[in-house]
């Protein structure tokens, strides 16, 4: 078995022991979704819509290794609408929540989104390359297998919406997932292999746990309808 491939094996086994357990994801295969719970969850997951440039810089930032620091910013780049404000990968987002009728009122972010993104700052801010690049890659991971179980419902629910986030996340993640692979495989022999990447994707998934788990209970506030 190639080092790429032991690596995707084993990084998408860990996600899918996440999923499997996870209150959250659970709730997404119970039909119809209540109205009410994905209005919420749309509303809340806006501001880590805008956490994810900050995140990748933070981490390109970190990267000893110039190549590897060019894919984190060619994915930054992607992320920031090549250079065109309205193309924003957080203006789509929000032109999903417009088109889907969803108004947002000015309020504070849940505790539990501004916890998931100062914990992740924190660590790339403390840790090596290796654990960090190991870190980001947990979410890029996630990415395809979650949106994939969230979006059918989405799409029944607001069919009249811009679709453009989510479909375009769905093809774009499994490119990164290969770009980042490639990249997790370089650093793993820079590192001598890969148990600080390891150890950098096992924390971003618990962040990333943390934070569903917490979003599960936010969301039963939610009155259905």
């Amino acid at each position: 078995m190639t080092p790429k491939k032991e690596i995707k094996d084993v990084f998408n086994a860990l996600v899918d022991e996440l999923i499997g357990r996870s209150v959250f994801f659970r709730l997404w295969e119970k039909s119809p979704v209540a109205s009410t719970v994905m209005e919420r969850f749309l509303v809340s997951f806006d501001s880590l819509v805008k956490s994810f440039p900050s995140l990748i810089a933070q981490g390109a930032s970190r990267m000893t290794d110039e190549q590897t620091r060019a894919v984190l910013a060619v994915n930054l780049y992607q992320e920031c609408g090549e250079g065109n404000p309205g193309r924003t990968h957080h203006a789509i987002y929000q032109k999903f929540l417009s088109t889907a009728g969803i108004r947002q009122t000015p309020a504070e972010e849940p505790d539990f989104a501004v916890e998931w993104r100062e914990s992740l700052r924190e660590y790339l801010h403390q840790e090596g390359p290796g654990a960090v690049l190991g870190a980001l890659a947990a979410g890029e991971f996630l990415a395809e297998p979650a949106l994939s179980r969230l979006y059918p419902a989405l799409k029944d629910q607001y069919p009249g919406a811009d679709q453009e986030y989510f479909t375009k996340h769905l093809t774009l993640e499994t490119e990164h997932v290969e770009e980042i692979t490639k990249v997790l495989e370089r650093q793993a022999r820079i590192d001598g292999g890969t148990g600080e990447i390891e150890a950098g994707f096992r924390f971003g998934l618990s962040a990333w746990e943390i934070y569903f788990n917490r979003l599960a209970g936010y969301l039963a506030e939610s009155p259905a309808r």
